[in-house]
């Protein structure tokens, strides 16, 4: 929904609560007009000595009192519809942040790949511009470079061994993110291109292995197993006698991914609730593969070992996600949905295959 499409229901649900509040301010002046009615006809009632018209003042009185009970109701009606009205305006208010924040997103998105158009050009302009120099000698044979591996930086974090639910009760949260590493390069190595693929694991991962790990390593793919969600991802503090968690946000997370001279291609969160908000990681990365809600360990386990082997077969990551989710739903008792993905408007995931076939492969 549109930023303005919003902001012309706000202003229609603001102008039905005026509405409404004039009407409840209306129907209690009149219940109160009403009962001070009644009561002058009772005190008449009280010191006439003719019987008729003592009863004929106490009916006018029941009637008004009726009359006042009748309003209340109606003001009551219309309190119920004004609390309805400011629950549909928090809502509405909520909705203008979303479109507001993706509006944001979006004109990031365009900012992105207008710099990166305008430096394409600059560069097609540089080598255009550049004199051509020409030898005279003997041409020697230059073997063509080898291609290049990819590089997978695999982080995997689980501090917390237990957590407590919201009875208060100790709960095992620990999750066998080694396991898993060690089925993936398991299925890696049977795969087709199994020589074209290079997993690097750091397992109790904190935020400056990160930045290490883009420094050193200088990935194609940025793997994290572990928590998630909230927006945030957890981290080990690298503690050995008090091992915690570090949460880093998602904003956080993107600035260090582009902290470095060439970003990962891909980023992989596998952890529960990764893909509410990870829009904003897309100003670093141009692809990122995440799960709408908790996923298990044995889907987790799943989704890298078959997610992995297909790219290592020279697969597309639209076909590595599907055959991922094909295994979730047969193997994990469905729920294969959980791994999504969110791409930058310039990004085929079809098209974008990781591992390109080789001869010596």
């Amino acid at each position: 929904m549109s930023e303005d499409s919003v902001m012309r229901k706000l202003a229609q649900l603001k102008a039905a609560e005026a509405k409404l509040r004039d009407q409840q301010a209306k129907y209690e002046s009149d219940a109160s007009k009403k009962r001070k009615d009644a009561s002058a006809k009772k005190r008449s009632a009280e010191r006439t000595s003719s019987t008729s018209l003592r009863r004929s003042y106490t009916n006018s009185a029941l009637k008004l009192e009726n009359d006042a009970a009748a309003l209340d109701k109606k003001a009551a009606d219309v309190s119920k519809k004004l609390a309805d009205n400011l629950g549909k305006q928090r809502q509405e208010t909520a909705n203008l942040g979303r479109a507001r924040k993706n509006a944001e997103s979006v004109q990031a998105r365009a900012d992105t790949k207008r710099r990166s158009e305008e430096k394409k050009h600059a560069q097609e302009l540089a080598r255009i511009s550049k004199p051509t120099v020409r030898y005279i000698h003997e041409v020697r044979h230059i073997p063509a470079p080898k291609p290049e591996q990819l590089r997978v930086l695999y982080l995997t974090a689980n501090p917390r061994i237990w957590d407590e639910d919201e009875s208060g009760d100790l709960i095992e949260t620990r999750i066998r993110v080694d396991k898993e590493v060690s089925d993936v390069r398991a299925e890696v190595r049977s795969a087709l291109h199994r020589d074209s693929i290079e997993i690097d694991h750091w397992p109790a991962a904190t935020p400056l292995d990160l930045l290490r790990g883009l420094t050193d390593k200088k990935p194609h793919v940025v793997h994290f197993s572990g928590h998630g969600g909230g927006k945030a991802l957890e981290f080990d503090n690298g503690s050995l006698d008090s091992p915690e968690g570090v949460e880093v946000q998602f904003e956080h997370l993107a600035r260090a991914l582009g902290a470095t001279s060439d970003p990962p291609r891909v980023l992989v969160l596998n952890a529960c609730d990764t893909l509410d908000g990870a829009d904003v990681l897309l100003a670093a990365v141009p692809v990122v593969i995440a799960t709408t809600t908790e996923i298990s360990d044995l889907a987790a386990n799943l989704f890298a070992t078959v997610f992995y082997r297909a790219i290592a077969s020279g697969l597309s990551v639209r076909v590595a996600i599907d055959q991922a989710r094909f295994a979730i739903d047969t193997l994990a008792g469905g729920h294969g949905d959980v791994i999504a993905s969110v791409t930058r408007e310039d990004v085929d995931l079809d098209a974008l295959v990781l591992v390109e076939p080789t001869e010596l492969s």
